[in-house]
């Protein structure tokens, strides 16, 4: 028989098991939205209702009650069937590598919800400006942002990158920010560390296509690194172009704010990398689908019952 997405059983799971979408969601490293999306999803496949949302909080039906036990028995089966396949044991060591902008803003932030769901494995991550060699075990799997040409790997699109204007509030505390014109009044802060083959990062770029090629800002300022020039933007020291993927958690604390609608897809995007039998060892098998079941809750923006 065909069964329900797994990520929406394993929602309900955990809703169920912690009694709120608040409290799951803090496990999950992910949003109550998301949790509430796939709860809503697990009862229209099943066509019966697992929670009563009430104004004291969730309680479990009586389809809820019976599915819960059995649901939670198969997923310890499940940890253990992963652990048995042929590509070697569940436990033990995870060298992971990524771009140090991506570890320090997007995946150690989450990285909690992984440790718990498989305390088992033991992770190691690396901020590489270098990629390191997957042929020599340095590392299990890289996350490298570019084009996706690695030949002689295995090589699956992770995630894709939407590009916009953002900056503190206080820095639209005097001085508005409109539209394009009005950069002119404030501080352009740069990211010079980029790949030819990414325009989509660069000022000139968008200040030409907005016909203002000759318009001159306040000021510059240079960064070499995404974290240094998304600190800066946080600290209010001028106007960045920002990646969804770094700002997405100071955009949802208020610490940045996107002050034009404008948004453009990235010209690179993030990869996942390994090598063709490391694929097929279960723990990293277990950290790619942690990583896809991320992403998809990302593009989940539906509010929380």
């Amino acid at each position: 028989m065909r069964l329900p997405p797994l990520n929406a059983l394993r929602a309900f799971e955990v809703a169920a098991r912690r009694g709120s979408f608040v409290a799951a969601a803090s496990e999950l490293n992910v949003t109550p939205a998301a949790v509430s999306h796939q709860v809503k999803s697990l009862e229209e496949y099943l066509d019966t209702t697992l929670f009563s949302r009430l104004p004291r909080g969730l309680e479990l039906t009586q389809a809820g009650r019976e599915l819960l036990p059995q649901l939670s028995r198969g997923f310890d089966h499940l940890a253990r069937a992963v652990g048995a396949l042929s590509g070697g044991e569940l436990s033990g060591r995870l060298y992971v590598s990524a771009a140090p902008s991506f570890a320090t803003l997007w995946l150690v932030p989450r990285l909690r919800s992984f440790l718990r769901a498989f305390p088992e494995i033991q992770v190691r991550i690396f901020g590489a400006y270098k990629p390191p060699d997957l042929n020599t075990g340095e590392v299990d799997i890289r996350i490298p942002y570019g084009m996706g040409e690695y030949p002689g790997f295995k090589v699956t699109p992770l995630l894709r990158e939407s590009i916009f204007p953002v900056c503190a509030p206080s820095v639209l505390n005097h001085t508005p920010l409109r539209r394009f014109a009005d950069l002119k009044q404030h501080v352009l802060l740069h990211d010079i560390d980029i790949g030819e083959g990414e325009p989509t990062m660069t000022w000139k770029r968008w200040l030409r296509d907005a016909g203002l090629a000759d318009v001159e800002p306040m000021g510059n300022v240079e960064f070499g690194d995404s974290v240094l020039l998304t600190e800066a933007a946080v600290q209010g020291q001028g106007v960045a172009l920002g990646r969804m993927s770094l700002v997405r958690g100071h955009l949802a604390s208020g610490r940045l704010v996107r002050p034009l609608k404008a948004s453009r897809p990235g010209d690179y995007a993030y990869y996942t990398v390994t090598t063709h039998a490391g694929a097929e060892r279960p723990r990293v098998q277990a950290f790619l689908g942690w990583l896809a079941d991320q992403v998809e809750n990302d593009e989940i923006v539906e509010e929380p019952v």
